[in-house]
């Protein structure tokens, strides 16, 4: 897979914007919970910001910081670079057929894109080229380290299985693991992937495959997301309606008064919810206090 570097186009675009781990197998508990009178949150994109900017479009789930600090969003047609200047659309020659599935940008700097069975990459003129394909159509991806990670996450009533994919530099796709249903979240450590299905948290060794049962939340209460803070050396999850963390193998609650999509930025964990068109931090003073 041959990678072009794209950061330079991209923080152009918007002037203003600014170990070896262990697998955890711990059967937790919820010990803590922090307060919702302390919870302080920093509103870093809302409907008054689209409104502003005449922005009217329906953001996919996908999130991603840019290397300089800037955040990708997506539309099913356009991205979108957002920063303290605003909002701005970018890369406006998005040539697939097929709609933007989901995202994600490489350990090298790459914007990276699932549409249909295929998986794009953005070059250096901003254009999109074809460097794969894939087992099937609107699934997840993601990519921390040297290699990227695809997963097929929507139920659909023809299939029995429902796998997590590694696909190399060298284009090899490798099945990682199948299960019986969609996998709605995965996050990647050095040695293992931490993934999701309905409300059941498990990780899975790279090298040998061995699964592993990290917990299970309560039914219906399915984990729609997965990120690691290795600073502080903790997991969090979120569901549609609460986030949560697990540090020193201890489960907390960290809010029950927001859900979605989370990345960790090293100042705080970020919150994204496109269907209400919102995201917003929870600062790491509220969070490590």
């Amino acid at each position: 897979m041959n990678y072009i570097f794209i950061i330079s186009i991209i923080c152009c675009l918007l002037v203003g914007c600014s170990k070896k781990t262990n697998t955890i197998t711990t059967d937790t508990i919820i010990t803590n919970t922090i307060s919702a009178d302390t919870i302080t949150t920093d509103i870093i994109f809302d409907n008054n910001l689209l409104k502003d900017f005449s922005i009217d479009k329906k953001f996919i789930n996908s999130i991603e910081y840019t290397p300089d600090g800037f955040i990708l969003l997506s539309s099913a047609n356009q991205f979108y670079l957002l920063g303290s200047g605003g909002i701005a659309s970018i890369f406006e020659n998005w040539n697939s057929k097929n709609s933007i599935e989901s995202f994600t940008i490489t350990s090298d700097s790459i914007l990276v894109v699932i549409s249909g069975k295929s998986l794009y990459q953005a070059n250096a003129d901003t254009s999109f080229v074809k460097i794969a394909d894939i087992p099937d159509n609107n699934i997840g991806i993601t990519s921390k380290y040297d290699n990227i990670y695809v997963y097929e996450r929507i139920f659909k009533n023809e299939k029995k299985n429902y796998s997590i994919y590694q696909l190399s530099r060298d284009e090899k796709i490798t099945t990682l693991v199948t299960i019986s249903t969609p996998v709605l979240s995965v996050f990647e450590r050095p040695l293992q992937l931490i993934f999701s299905t309905n409300n059941i948290l498990f990780s899975v060794e790279i090298k040998t495959k061995k699964l592993f049962q990290i917990l299970a939340l309560p039914p219906k209460n399915n984990i729609i997301s997965i990120v690691g803070d290795d600073i502080h050396h903790a997991l969090y999850f979120s569901t549609n309606e609460a986030i949560y963390r697990i540090k020193n193998t201890q489960l907390e609650l960290v809010s029950d008064k927001f859900g979605g999509i989370l990345k960790y930025d090293g100042e705080g964990l970020l919150i994204f919810n496109p269907d209400e068109n919102y995201i917003v931090r929870f600062r790491n003073n509220i969070l490590y206090h």
